[in-house]
């Protein structure tokens, strides 16, 4: 790849995973980058981890808890927050918030 390239909301692959709403903006063999919006209370589905990249998520807007079933454990993220999710972790998100959540999030090498 050697150009750049820009890529509107409208124009990002679109899916629900249970009440979350994901939008994939690129995927190269390098990196994959998207956004998931969650309303007030809904919970997104579990995402069982990537097998060969770390995912980073950034709370854009919002307030999530964020389950890793492997250290039975709930993050807290706030809007400012990142988050590093080591490569074969599984993890769910819940909006705990009264407003919409948006979280950026991109794995790398690849997803």
């Amino acid at each position: 790849m050697t150009d750049v390239i820009v890529t509107s909301k409208d124009d990002a692959r679109i899916w629900m995973e249970d009440q979350e709403v994901c939008r994939e903006y690129y995927k190269t063999d390098k990196i994959t980058f998207g956004m998931s919006e969650l309303q007030p209370g809904a919970v997104g589905a579990i995402d069982p981890g990537h097998a060969e990249a770390h995912e980073v998520f950034f709370c854009v807007q919002g307030e999530v808890l964020c389950y890793v079933s492997q250290d039975n454990k709930y993050y807290h993220l706030k809007e400012g927050d990142a988050m590093l999710v080591p490569q074969g972790k599984d993890h769910k998100l819940f909006n705990i918030g009264d407003v919409k959540a948006i979280l950026t999030w991109s794995c790398a090498p690849h997803q």
